[in-house]
């Protein structure tokens, strides 16, 4: 199957995994004890991002349902953010987070593939999880393409590491039509020089996983 078709039909088991076992497949349920890492990143995203957003604009590239958004909105007064997905069932359900009180006027939620839409004139692009499923050309084009001064962004890094091989195992059980794993060297090559002052975040609990981004400390 293509990307949209896998998303379209893996997004909402996945993301309800990591709210709730009511409903999820066996597959999930089981994958979701391995997903500490996850909550790992966004704290790590938050800390970043709060309060270098306050007032800004903000671009999300996978986006999924908008639950990360929300989120962004509860801590942070943003100015507007525009979330885009390849998955018409993950923005069928962002429409409808987007609709709660305060929110409304300054979110929207459209379609599309994150990979060719970094276009927008935003004060800063994010991804969490994005760059997992973008190839190297995709990614240079992403870097090239994008208009906001600021990013960031999570990958899973080529590490030898007992829970990557364990991803591995995972990923190819569910036929995921394509994912990468990176490198800091090869990141930064796609990076490029155009961005200055860009960082590498690690931690412990964040596993084989990295966020990089060029917000001002």
């Amino acid at each position: 199957m293509d990307s949209k078709e896998y998303w379209d039909k893996k997004i909402i088991d996945w993301e309800d995994s990591t709210r709730t076992a009511e409903g999820v497949s066996f597959i999930e349920r089981l994958g979701a004890r391995f997903r500490g890492p996850l909550g790992a990143r966004s704290r790590i995203a938050f800390e970043a991002l709060d309060p270098f957003v306050h007032g800004k604009t903000v671009l999300e590239l996978g986006c999924g349902s908008g639950y990360f958004a929300m989120e962004l909105f509860d801590r942070c007064k943003l100015a507007h953010l525009t979330g885009i997905d390849l998955s018409s069932r993950a923005i069928e359900r962002a429409a409808v987070l987007a609709k709660e009180p305060g929110v409304e006027k300054h979110c929207t939620f459209l379609e599309g593939d994150a990979a060719s839409t970094a276009g927008y004139e935003t004060d800063i692009t994010i991804g969490l999880g994005l760059l997992d499923y973008l190839s190297p050309e995709e990614l240079t084009k992403l870097f090239t393409e994008m208009k906001s001064p600021h990013f960031l962004f999570s990958f899973a890094e080529r590490r030898p590491m007992l829970m990557r091989y364990i991803h591995i195992l995972y990923m190819r059980s569910q036929r995921c039509p394509k994912h990468f794993y990176y490198t800091e060297n090869t990141m930064r090559g796609y990076i490029g020089e155009r961005f200055e002052g860009v960082q590498f975040v690690r931690a412990p609990d964040l596993s084989f996983g990295c966020v990089v981004h060029n917000i001002p400390r």
